[in-house]
C-alpha cells in the first residue's frame, strides 16, 4: 500500500499538539496525523451531506456547538474517562462514581481532583 501525500497547511497550535502527542505516544507525527483522521473519520461518519456541508463549512465554534457531533464528541470522551477509572477502581466504585459525577453534573476527573484536593487540604 503506497501513501498518498497531500500538502496542507496546519495551524501552529495544532502542528505543536500533534508533536506533543506523537512524544507522549512515541509515534511519528504522521502516525498521529492518520489516527486523528481515523478518529474523526468515525466521529463524522453517521451524518449525511447536509450535515457534512454544515459542520465542515462553519467556523470550529460554531460547528463544535451542534447538538448532533457534540453528543458523537461525548461519547468519545466518556468511553476515554471510562477506561482512565476503570484501571484505578473496582466496577462498583466506578458505577457509583458515574452515578455521583451525573447527579452533580459534573465530571468524573472534577470530582477526583476535588477529592485529591480536600485529603491534600486535610494534610496541611
Amino acid at each position: 500500500m503506497n501513501p498518498h501525500k497531500r500538502g496542507i497547511a496546519i495551524p501552529s497550535e495544532l502542528a505543536t499538539r500533534i508533536y506533543e502527542m506523537a512524544r507522549t505516544a512515541g509515534l511519528s507525527e504522521n502516525r498521529v496525523i492518520v489516527r486523528m483522521l481515523q478518529i474523526a473519520r468515525e466521529d463524522l461518519g453517521p451524518f449525511d451531506d447536509a450535515g457534512l456541508r454544515r459542520i465542515l463549512r462553519e467556523p470550529w465554534e460554531a460547528a463544535r456547538k451542534r447538538p448532533s457531533l457534540v453528543q458523537r464528541m461525548r461519547r468519545r470522551s466518556k468511553e476515554h474517562i471510562r477506561a482512565v477509572v476503570a484501571a484505578r477502581v473496582t466496577s462498583e466504585d466506578r458505577t457509583a462514581l458515574f452515578n455521583v459525577a451525573k447527579k452533580e453534573k459534573t465530571t468524573v476527573s472534577a470530582l477526583q481532583r476535588s477529592m485529591i484536593e480536600q485529603v491534600i487540604a486535610k494534610e496541611t
